[in-house]
Order: C-alpha cells, then structure tokens, then sequence
C-alpha cells in the first residue's frame, strides 16, 4: 500500500472521497528508493530516475506541511483544504521518523478540531497518534513502515473507522462545496399550475 494513502485518509478532501492517501510517490513494492517516470518528447520515450531528497529538502517540505497544519488552527475545512498533498515517501530513517512526526501532528490537529460532543472522536485519533508514534519508533523507524502492515494497523481500528467516518460527515455539513445552482433558473418559477 502507499505510504500516500494514509495521509489523505487522515487529512486530505481526498480522504473524504475515498479514504486513500498519498499521490505522486514510488508504490511499496518497489524496492528502490527512487522514483522511474516515463515522458514522452517527440514520439520518443526515455525514462528518468528522481534521486531521493536529501535530508535537508525533505526537513524542509515536511516543515512547510507542519506549518500550513498549525496555521489551519482547530478548522476542519482548512485543515482539509491544506493537507491535500502528504510528505515525499521517505528515503532512510531520519525521513521517516520525520513523516510519521508529520502524521502525528496532523493526527492530533484534526482531533483537536473536532467539536465538544464528538471527545470519543478525538480520542481514538490521539490513540491512533499515539499508536503510530510508538510503533514506529519501536520499529527504528524503517522506510517502508507507513505502507507497511505496521503502520497500517496503527491507523485502523473500530475507534479510528468511526472518527474519520464522523469526520466525513462533518466535512460533507461544514466544508463540502454546494451543489451548483443553474443562475438563469428563476426561483419564484413553479411547475404547479396556477388556478
């Protein structure tokens, strides 16, 4: 599974739609710590390997996410609307302990963000937050644990299902876009014969 995934199920308008998560990043069953992409330039196809970020350029997006997560504060729609895109998949240990930190981060935003009467909510992402901390820690922090069954499993669970259901619904009250309305449709029309 990617490790992408989780981020949209935690955080992103992603997330809402279909519970999976990160875009753009190697899937884990490559072995590499490269990405291969395939463009084509004049009917000719040549492939390039990106070079995985160094320390410094991966502290610094992760940094940059961290950031747009604390200036979101407790709204649920701007937390949606900033964590639409997770960290890069993580290279050696150093990068990963520093995503999961990012997932924990979001994590306990989006539990703070919950409203009053949902504290089970944001209790079982605290848990979840919690769970993926130590899991990975304990783990050593290893490349592929975000989409591994380790950090799978600390990002499950009936608790966390149901808030991120609850927190599907708030989205879909609070965030969602309306519904398009046709502006040449005149509101005081009816189809009901007058009479």
């Amino acid at each position: 599974m990617n490790p992408h995934n989780n981020w949209r199920r935690i955080g992103g308008v992603v997330m809402v739609a279909t519970l999976a998560l990160f875009a753009g990043a190697c899937s884990s069953d490559d072995d590499s710590n490269s990405t291969t992409t395939t463009t084509a330039k004049e009917d000719a196809t040549s492939e390039t390997t990106a070079k995985p970020l160094s320390d410094e350029e991966y502290s610094a997006q992760v940094a940059e996410i961290s950031t747009a997560i604390t200036g979101a504060g407790t709204d649920l729609c701007e937390l949606s609307t900033v964590t639409t895109e997770g960290p890069p998949e993580p290279s050696n240990p150093k990068q990963t302990a520093e995503a999961v930190g990012l997932y924990v981060e979001l994590l306990n935003a989006v539990a703070g963000a919950f409203p009053a009467e949902s504290a089970a909510s944001s209790e079982s992402l605290r848990i979840a937050a919690n769970t993926l901390q130590s899991e990975a820690e304990a783990a050593g922090y290893p490349t592929d644990f975000l989409s591994g069954d380790a950090g799978q499993k600390a990002l499950s669970g009936d608790g966390y299902t149901a808030a991120m259901t609850e927190y599907q619904s708030i989205y879909q009250a609070q965030c969602a876009p309306a519904a398009p309305t046709d502006p040449g449709a005149d509101p005081s029309a009816s189809t009901v014969p007058a009479g």
